[in-house]
């Protein structure tokens, strides 16, 4: 988990107002980001912190998953297989590498020939966790200085600004080009077996430099929100008693909504005041009791389909 870095900000900012005090200001109109309506954020969350991020990491998990079942076994150690054609070589077993490439080009070859068409083929897939702390009011600031800065022509200060300005967790997916990986395995076998293990070498780590890296982000406070959600449902759901839990819990998720809005995401579309709106007319709901079992599922589908078309993952291979 990562906190922002504001790196000489004192100097930078006292640079561009002096700058900016010289320049003809850009029209009167507010910032994007002083616009956006800010809701209360609870003090204490009505759900445990490390049950939340484990629901969260499980969500990714299973989107994870998901990719891993529409490779096969073998694809999915295309890559790792190399790597240990590559030891073998340093290690001097020449014989088991050898071996190795041969039943690794037999694997790619038989997946190829179920569908020859394919430009990549995808072997493998991983995540990271790119969280950052910060609330609303400081994302917010951050983003007004990074516009000073832009339009007083501190380029690099603004960019400075807003590279942290990110929380997500990035799965990425690995490919490998089908016209030119087997073809190489291929070359490199050849080469050992000629007993040039130093060009065989070579060419593997060439080889390894050409797989394709997809790179899909989700954002985290998008997932917290799911999450919340899912909660205040399961909480509501036992009987009218514990109103302010789940308001708590639905104040919390809003917030994490326009969380994500205020980093980006999204593009503020009008998703984000489609699901603000939901959450509101839910929480009127849950105050006068009243049964929102269909209230709550309507607003976790909309949550869900805004996350699934931010992490656009069909399991398909991408072209090339």
């Amino acid at each position: 988990m990562k906190k922002l870095k504001l790196f000489g900000l004192a100097s930078i900012l006292l640079s561009i107002s002096l700058v900016a005090c010289g320049q003809k200001q850009v029209g009167n109109s507010a910032s994007k980001a002083d616009k956006m309506e800010v809701p209360k954020q609870e003090a204490t969350l009505e759900m445990n912190a490390d049950s939340l991020d484990a629901r969260v990491q499980a969500e990714l998990a299973e989107a994870i998953l998901k990719q891993k079942e529409e490779m096969t076994k073998e694809a999915l150690g295309t890559i790792s297989q190399t790597s240990s054609i590559l030891r073998d070589i340093e290690s001097g077993d020449t014989v088991n590498a050898i071996k190795r490439g041969k039943e690794l080009i037999g694997a790619l070859e038989v997946l190829l020939a179920k569908d020859p068409s394919l430009a990549l083929l995808p072997v493998d897939v991983s995540y990271e966790n790119e969280a950052l702390v910060a609330d609303i009011g400081t994302v917010k600031g951050i983003v007004k200085m990074a516009e000073t800065a832009m339009e007083a022509g501190y380029y690099q200060e603004a960019r400075e600004l807003l590279k942290d300005l990110k929380s997500e967790m990035v799965v990425n997916t690995f490919y490998i080009p089908t016209a030119t990986y087997p073809q190489a395995l291929k070359a490199a076998v050849i080469m050992l077996e000629e007993g040039k293990t130093e060009e065989a070498k070579n060419l593997l780590i060439s080889t390894l430099n050409t797989i394709v890296i997809e790179k899909n982000a989700i954002p985290i406070p998008v997932l917290k929100a799911e999450q919340m959600v899912i909660e205040a449902a399961l909480v509501d759901a036992k009987d009218h008693e514990h109103v302010s839990k789940v308001l708590n819990l639905l104040n919390n998720a809003d917030y994490q909504l326009k969380l994500a809005e205020a980093l980006g995401y999204g593009k503020r579309d009008k998703e984000f005041a489609a699901l603000a709106t939901a959450i509101d007319e839910l929480k009127a709901s849950v105050e006068k009791k009243q049964d929102s079992s269909d209230k709550f599922d309507a607003l976790k589908d909309k949550i869900k389909s805004f996350r699934e078309r931010l992490f656009p993952y069909k399991g398909k291979t991408p072209k090339k």
